[in-house]
């Protein structure tokens, strides 16, 4: 009786051990992925527009149609693929990568407050903040950036981010937790 004791408390200790360093990992990890943020945030327009190379690659490939005319305002700017094609795909892509790069600060937040046995609402809410957070500060310093605009519907974009890469994180979870039972429940 005394050895199964003995045995469990060596489980549990290893176990908060296992957690506090996955925690520990997971600040980490959040804090490199928020200097990288913040790196970027630091660069001018001229050092991350894309343009010059979708110039090179339209001489390399030819569009064989007309584009659509697709046309909306971010801001006070205006867009539209047909008439500005270069400024809307680098639209289009600088607000895909808003969503991308605070979708994985969610999910590195989310994963690591999951380590601390917090409940999942609070997990979410908690990275949310983060996310909200990091957001604000990354829109504070662009506008510190020659030809960078600050704005907060970018904090807007960003939570978007944030809560759909939390939502994928969570689903695939939830689809490889099934298909793992079934594997153990069919061998």
């Amino acid at each position: 009786m005394t050895i199964l004791m003995e045995e469990g408390s060596r489980k549990r200790r290893h176990g908060r051990k296992r957690r506090l360093y996955g925690f520990i990992l997971s600040l980490l990890l959040v804090t490199v992925w928020i200097l990288v943020i913040w790196s970027m945030s630091k660069q001018s327009y001229q050092q991350q527009t894309i343009q010059p190379w979708l110039h090179q690659l339209s001489e390399k490939v030819k569009i064989g149609f007309a584009l659509p005319d697709v046309q909306f305002t971010y801001g006070e700017h205006d867009y539209s693929l047909r008439q500005r094609p270069y400024d809307f795909t680098e639209f289009i892509f600088r607000k895909s990568a808003h969503l991308f790069v605070y979708a994985v600060l969610a999910v590195l937040a989310y994963g690591g407050l999951r380590y601390r046995k917090m409940r999942t609402v609070t997990c979410i809410a908690a990275s949310l903040v983060v996310v909200a957070i990091i957001a604000s500060i990354d829109e504070y310093i662009q506008q510190f950036s020659p030809n960078r605009t600050s704005s907060i519907r970018d904090i807007g974009v960003d939570l978007i981010g944030g809560c759909c890469g939390i939502a994928i994180y969570v689903m695939t979870k939830a689809v490889i937790r099934k298909l793992r039972s079934r594997g153990h429940s069919s061998s």
